[in-house]
């Protein structure tokens, strides 16, 4: 019984610092498991994603831990060491052990640290409230639901792959599993019956793999940010359709060319067949338009505002409907649809649902009005100074 009571306070406490990263403006990720060829190793409580500059990107791991006897210290070794493992730039620990040395050693070797006493000022603002957001157990619930209804475990499945990757493989590698989740999701959602909790569902996770998508994406484009535009989607082209490593892709196909001319009756001209379909294969990929949109979305910060945007909506208490999306996120969710071969206009038709109250970064609330237009809510004014999310302490600032 406290051993439960102990881990749904861990759960709300995690909730709570996603909050406050979601309202500072990261794209930000709970409960990703880390996997190495299929077996699971360990959870990674938060990952956060910052895109601070054209050149700048940042990822950092957090692990977080509400409990009487956090164990501070092992956590701290023990995240950063995993930072390390899976090259992310950054680690942090959320406890509540209040031990100024421990802040002091956080601080030593680069590691953000979250203490009780921070803890206890998000747990009492307001403004971290009423966000009308799933809690993560929520939403995974939705999904559980749908899926032993079918007596399965495809879709659950299928996300934790997507989020595996993005501990990892953040980059090409992780955008190509966010597109074949996306397509799995999207299919499901516009083959199920219309307005059913296996449509919504499954437009939940449509959102999500494209907002992983978007944000692996982003991070994709700095490698190439400073290059010719044409020289850019080119590279994105070839991460499309090859992945993190293009180079390696094609050295196994020439390889793969060269055993069969060694050792196969006419090997010469198998080996040409198999180049040939190979090409052709690649060739039916349209990576080129999606290429073109992600580079001209990368070029200022929108890839990472629609990111944001489409988690947002993914978890949002009352889901919005395709059409009810903002113009850039609509358009980005089209060619992500158009990529994967399917219908705008079935997947709009899945479930009707607008926005009925909404955040911004910076966390002003806004009323929709019958049009679709978005305007600050009255109700709201002369509350901006309550709700601000409070400061973690001047140690804390910009250690993303």
């Amino acid at each position: 019984m406290m051993a439960t009571a102990s881990g749904a306070k861990g759960l709300k406490t995690e909730e709570l610092v996603r909050a406050y990263f979601l309202r500072a403006g990261f794209f930000v990720m709970r409960g990703i498991k880390l996997r190495h060829d299929g077996v699971e190793l360990t959870d990674i409580d938060m990952w956060v994603y910052e895109r601070s500059a054209t050149l700048a990107r940042r990822r950092t791991i957090i692990d977080i831990k509400d409990k009487r006897t956090p164990q501070a210290a092992e956590r701290l070794f023990f995240v950063k060491g995993v930072a390390g493992v899976i090259s992310v730039e950054g680690a942090g620990v959320a406890t509540t052990d209040n031990r100024p040395m421990l802040r002091e050693l956080a601080r030593k070797h680069g590691v953000l640290w979250i203490d009780g006493a921070d803890l206890q000022r998000l747990k009492d603002s307001d403004a971290l409230s009423g966000l009308n957001r799933m809690t993560e157990e929520e939403f995974n619930g939705e999904i559980a639901d749908i899926d032993n209804a079918r007596n399965g475990r495809v879709l659950r499945d299928k996300i934790d792959e997507v989020k595996s990757a993005v501990a990892d493989r953040f980059g090409p590698s992780c955008a190509n599993t966010a597109l074949e989740g996306f397509q799995l999701f999207a299919r499901e959602a516009v083959n199920a019956h219309p307005a059913s909790a296996a449509a919504r569902g499954a437009g939940r996770l449509t959102y999500l793999a494209a907002a992983i998508a978007a944000a692996a994406f982003d991070f994709a484009s700095a490698d190439t940010a400073l290059r010719p535009s044409a020289e850019r989607v080119r590279h994105m082209t070839d991460a499309i359709r090859f992945g993190a490593n293009t180079e390696g892709a094609l050295a196994n196909l020439r390889w793969t060319e060269a055993a069969i001319r060694e050792y196969l009756p006419n090997g010469a001209g198998l080996a040409q067949v198999v180049r040939e379909k190979f090409t052709a294969e690649l060739n039916a990929v349209s990576a080129e338009g999606l290429a073109e949109i992600v580079i001209r979305l990368s070029n200022s910060e929108k890839l990472f505002s629609i990111a944001k945007s489409l988690e947002k909506v993914a978890y949002a208490s009352h889901l919005v409907s395709f059409d009810h999306l903002d113009a850039d996120t609509k358009g980005f969710l089209g060619a992500l649809l158009d990529f994967a071969d399917i219908s705008r206009p079935k997947f709009a038709e899945g479930w009707t649902g607008r926005p009925q109250a909404d955040t911004g970064v910076s966390g002003r609330f806004m009323e929709v009005k019958n049009d679709g237009r978005k305007v600050p809510d009255k109700s709201e004014e002369g509350s901006d100074k309550r709700k601000t999310p409070p400061a973690l302490g001047k140690n804390q600032r910009r250690l993303l």
